[in-house]
């Protein structure tokens, strides 16, 4: 399925509105994370979520329910596993480091996503892009520092579920476009929410504060819209196209990891985070100056 040039724009501006959306909703989230269980956290969220999704869905879409029959959505079931997978190991992460060397992790995701749209959606990438891919995941390395003192398992189980993004992200490219997005966003925070509510069969159900509910309810006011972006720009949009433009959370991190913990990442983390994002630079600047050629606006390198 070939974009136009339209859909590249609505592609990219989705893709950074949900970066925003998701990295206010990540603040939220850790911030109750001080008083609450991992599993309790995410059940109540998403419990939250999947009431705003029926409503929308009964008041916007009603007819959107009879496509759970159909035969795509075994598609978005695989798709809502790796969500849910991917949901459970990066908010543990995110519990257990700060919030701006999480999301620098996370930024690996657009160069996996490249690479895996290369081996299963087939899209063309040139040499050039692979060099871009390997030199970000050596910043990515470099962030997660895995030698001495300096390794942290929690680094690795956020690079793990940044793999699972990656490949959740491939897996909504090939959904077809007649099933509706919110239904797809429902599946995803259900199955999230069920495996969420087997921990919190295991941890216990402490007892929880109005302000942390309001807070977990805009948490997931905040998810389900930035869910609805995300899957608008991989539906419209080639995966490889706007993948790089996950790299503007960064920007959005590092500011709430100040303002909120204060944290500031050491100087070699600078290194790997000015690597990581140089060399999506780089991807982005090869696949706006791939379609000038195309347009024959512009000489070939």
């Amino acid at each position: 399925m070939t974009s136009s040039p339209s859909d590249y724009r609505r592609g990219i501006l989705a893709m950074c509105t949900c970066m925003a959306l998701f990295l206010v909703q990540d603040s939220f989230t850790k911030l109750a994370s001080a008083r609450m269980p991992t599993a309790q956290i995410i059940c109540l969220r998403g419990m939250i979520a999947c009431a705003m999704l029926m409503v929308w869905i009964l008041v916007t879409q009603p007819r959107a329910f009879r496509y759970l029959a159909d035969r795509g959505m075994i598609q978005g079931g695989v798709r809502a596993a790796f969500d849910a997978l991917a949901s459970f190991t990066y908010l543990w992460a995110l519990f257990n480091l700060p919030l701006p060397n999480v999301s620098a992790i996370n930024l690996s995701g657009p160069l996996l996503l490249t690479a895996l749209a290369i081996v299963f959606l087939g899209e063309k990438v040139h040499w050039r892009r692979w060099i871009a891919i390997v030199v970000g995941l050596v910043g990515v390395v470099i962030i997660i520092q895995p030698t001495g003192s300096a390794f942290n398992w929690y680094s690795v189980l956020a690079l793990f579920g940044t793999f699972c993004g990656a490949a959740r992200d491939v897996l909504t490219r090939t959904i077809r476009l007649e099933i509706p997005t919110v239904l797809l966003t429902l599946v995803s925070t259900g199955l999230a929410t069920a495996g969420a509510g087997v921990g919190v069969l295991i941890q216990g159900w402490p007892p929880v504060a109005w302000g942390d509910v309001l807070m977990l309810g805009a948490a997931g006011l905040f998810l389900i819209t930035g869910y609805q972006f995300m899957i608008l720009s991989l539906r419209i949009t080639e995966a490889s196209v706007v993948a790089p433009f996950r790299y503007t959370s960064i920007l959005w991190a590092l500011l709430f990891g100040y303002i909120f913990w204060g944290d500031v990442p050491d100087p070699l983390a600078w290194v790997g985070i000015a690597t990581l994002v140089g060399s999506g630079l780089y991807l982005l600047h090869r696949d706006r100056l791939g379609r000038r050629i195309a347009a024959g606006s512009a000489p070939a390198p």
